[in-house]
């Protein structure tokens, strides 16, 4: 019942928030004024949906049979991580403006892990390296996530600007060099926690080719590689643009289908664990 309501009062508290950050960014166009810091009311709104939302995503999945690590509970657990990323970064960095995309996303992954039923037996030994390996996981697939849709921003950016087309929502933009530097921070932070996930799971899980592990292990060793080489790319030969994007997008690929491709079929689709 507590996991119901603080599930409730989060999504109210998105919701609020979602509706204030458009209402802001309309006025905002409309007005052709300059871009504005975030609002108070809103961050205010996302710290106090981010504490709901961490209530509901502690009891459900440290249940009394153990810990729970469903697909829609680890989607939650995925969604308060990218909320709390943007909502720590923007204090200092113009990315406000995703949380009319991560809030609703944050809403329909706490309804779904709230209200839908799980088909994951709880682990009840788990130990700290795993619980490392896990938080790991989680940390890099939330910064790659940001970063993926930075880079779709970025992207139509810098397609608007090649078409001089000047409207009032490029007036309330930063300026391409500056999104495009906070990208690939985004990215190299993204990139060191995966490695550490990689490293964490050698060190710390049994065996990480088992059967029912080996494609999860292979496509984030493909996905750690496609990383690695754009990083490499726009280190050693500047790569920007549509060239860097395509590869953001097929790096985010992989990284989605390692994490829940598994997870979907075995659960979702066949109901297995």
């Amino acid at each position: 019942m507590i996991a119901i309501i603080t599930g409730l009062i989060a999504a109210v508290l998105y919701t609020t928030g979602t509706w204030l950050q458009l209402r802001l960014l309309t006025s905002t166009v409309q007005a052709g004024t300059a871009p504005q810091r975030t609002a108070p009311l809103i961050l205010l709104l996302a710290g106090a949906a981010l504490l709901a939302h961490l209530a509901n995503t502690i009891l459900l999945i440290k249940t009394s049979a153990g810990y729970d690590f469903g697909f829609f509970r680890v989607a939650t657990l995925f969604s308060w991580v990218m909320v709390l990323t943007v909502l720590l970064t923007s204090l200092t960095k113009p990315l406000a403006n995703l949380f009319i995309a991560l809030f609703p996303l944050a809403i329909v992954s706490i309804l779904c892990s709230t209200f839908l039923p799980s088909h994951y037996n709880p682990n009840p030994d788990l130990t700290g390296g795993v619980a490392l390996h896990s938080v790991l996981g989680i940390l890099a697939f939330s910064l790659l996530t940001i970063a993926a849709l930075q880079a779709l921003l970025v992207a139509w950016l810098n397609r608007e600007l090649k078409q001089h087309h000047f409207s009032a929502v490029l007036r309330h933009l930063p300026p391409l060099q500056s999104m495009e530097t906070l990208l690939f921070a985004i990215i190299k932070a993204g990139f060191v926690a995966l490695f550490g996930v990689i490293v964490s799971g050698v060190v710390f899980m049994d065996d990480m080719f088992a059967q029912h592990l080996a494609h999860k292990t292979v496509l984030t060793l493909l996905s750690f590689t496609v990383w690695g080489i754009l990083l490499w790319g726009r280190y050693r030969w500047g790569w920007r643009g549509k060239q860097a994007l395509r590869w953001i997008l097929a790096g985010f690929v992989v990284l989605i289908l390692a994490y829940f491709g598994s997870k979907f079929v075995l659960e979702i689709l066949l109901d297995r664990v």
